[in-house]
Order: structure tokens, then sequence, then C-alpha cells
């Protein structure tokens, strides 16, 4: 399914419509409607929809009569920068990721789109990780990349870039989760390693791409990046902080959540215990007992998020 410019636009004014989340929108066009009839449908007709709410009306009007101008040069802002936009209705949007609680509206995408419907699995950690923590990562990503699977993780210094640097040396695939817009990259010590995975990987942003990021935005990914995975490793964390944060999501997807041995010793790993004993942890020494997991789930679902076959020869 590919939009016209038209239809973006109106898209791009649709979620701005304040308390219209996810799922009121995927209600709306379940019912049938499409873009050009919903901005069509007089104000009896948005109410019926039950998606609308009457303190809503005046703002999808507001936006409705708003200018073009602002949304067309976002459009064209992607198109400049080879980004693809993919709305939530988009055929292309990976439908495992719209049952997570909160699903981005928006995808904004640079590189191989195909690679949402590969095998993948999460590789996140601290910013703080020691170097054994790091070199295992590096070493782990291979692994899995020379089993076709690919690697998703945030593009932060630490844990993040030492998994997206072993995928890639190892001529696999990454998905890099940012939370920023494209053109907003950060770190920016990191823009070598993003121009690489655009090539090679792909980019995955659910803002605009001008937005400079926020503390929030880079909790929020988190969603996106254990929601695109098969399953997640948490290498290194504290008690507290981010990779905590994005283990408890994991958890709450159902997404199986692996750690090292704690005899490996790769620091920081006082969240360790926590993440085992809460989230169901395993904890593991290679990829070998990730790749069984997926095996097992994989014969058991049979869904999309496993486009990309497993077999017991991999191991």
């Amino acid at each position: 399914m590919k939009f016209e410019k038209k239809q973006l636009v109106k898209w791009l004014k649709l979620t701005k419509v304040p308390r219209l989340g996810p799922s009121k929108i995927l209600k709306l066009f379940n019912q049938g409607f499409d873009l050009d009839t919903i901005f069509l449908l007089d104000d009896d007709s948005l109410l019926r929809t039950r998606c609308f709410s009457e303190s809503m009306l005046p703002d999808f009007h507001q936006l409705k009569q708003a200018s073009d101008e602002n949304f067309l040069k976002v459009i064209e802002e992607c198109e400049q920068n080879e980004i693809l936009i993919v709305p939530i209705i988009d055929s292309r949007y990976p439908s495992f990721l719209k049952n997570i609680s909160y699903p981005p509206l928006t995808l904004f995408l640079k590189g191989d789109i195909n690679l949402l419907y590969e095998t993948k699995v999460a590789i996140v950690g601290s910013r703080k990780a020691d170097d054994a923590a790091k070199k295992w990562t590096y070493n782990l990503a291979q692994d899995f990349v020379k089993k076709n699977i690919v690697i998703v993780s945030g593009g932060a210094i630490g844990i993040d870039y030492s998994a997206h640097k072993g995928a890639l040396d190892a001529n696999g695939k990454t998905i890099c989760v940012l939370g920023s817009g494209f053109l907003k990259m950060f770190p920016e010590s990191h823009h070598d390693l993003f121009d690489e995975i655009a090539k090679k990987g792909l980019l995955v942003s659910e803002h605009l791409p001008n937005f400079p990021g926020s503390g929030v935005a880079l909790v929020q990914r988190n969603r996106i990046t254990s929601g695109l995975s098969n399953a997640l490793v948490m290498v290194a964390s504290g008690e507290r902080g981010g990779s905590m944060v994005q283990t408890k999501m994991a958890y709450e997807q159902r997404i199986p959540i692996f750690c090292p041995k704690r005899d490996l010793n790769l620091l920081p790993n006082e969240g360790i215990p926590q993440i085992i004993n809460e989230w169901k942890g395993k904890e593991i020494e290679s990829s070998k007992e990730v790749l069984r997991n997926l095996i097992i789930r994989q014969d058991k679902n049979q869904d999309k998020k496993y486009e990309s076959q497993l077999s017991l020869t991999d191991l």
C-alpha cells in the first residue's frame, strides 16, 4: 500500500487530534472508512463511530482547516532523505507491533523494510557497561547474525553500540530504534554507525524527522525495541534506569527475556536478580539457549514474527 501526498497530509493531521489514540484510530478504520471519507463525515457520523467525542470535534475541524504547508514540508523532507512513512493502517506496518500497548501511530523508516518481518533478537543494556560486557555483546550479536537473526537495539553508547557493530562486522543485519527524528539523531558520535545501519540495515523512529529527542521519547522507544523482537537479551543493568524499564516492558509484552549468567561477572549486574526473579529472565552463556527458545516458540506460534524459519540445525 502506498499513500499519495494528499492522503499522507490527512493522515498526519488525523494523528494530531488529541485523545484519538491508536486503539480508536484502528477501530475507526476497521469500520470500513478510508481517510478521504473520514474527512467528509459530518459531526453526527463522527460521533456514531464512537471514536470521537463532542469535545474532540473542534480540534479535528481545526486540523482539517489548517494549512497543508507544514505537513507537506515533512513529507518532502522524508522524500529527500529516503525516509519511508508507514501509518499503522498501512499493510506494511508489522501486524505484531499493533498488538503492543500503545503502538506507534506512524513508523518512519530508512533502510531495508523487509527486516521488520525477519526473526529478530533485541540486545540491550547499560550505557555504562564494562569492557567485558561490551565484548560479550559484540560476540553474541555475531553469533546470532550467523544464524540469520536480525539484531535490534537502540543506538546508544555501551551495549547498544556493541550489539549493532557486532552484527555489521559479521555482515549481518541490524535494526536501530531511535528516540529522535532522523535529522536529529544522537549521540552525534554515532553518526557513522547510523549511516552504516541505514545502508545495511534499518533505522526506525516514530518521530517526525526534525524531532530532537527527549528523555520521555527515549523511554517510549523501548516498547518498540522489544515489540519488534522475538526475544530480548539484557546484557548489563544496574538496579534502576532505562535498562530496567526496557526489561519490564518486554515482560509486559510477553517477550522472552534472557541475561548473561551472573558468574560471567558482566558489569553492571545489580539489576540481574530482579530480572530473573520478577520478570522470568533466563540466564545464558551463549546464543544457543536463545535460539532453542525461538525454535520452540516458532513451532508453537507460526506467526509473522517468524517469517525467516529456524531449525534445530541452527543450534
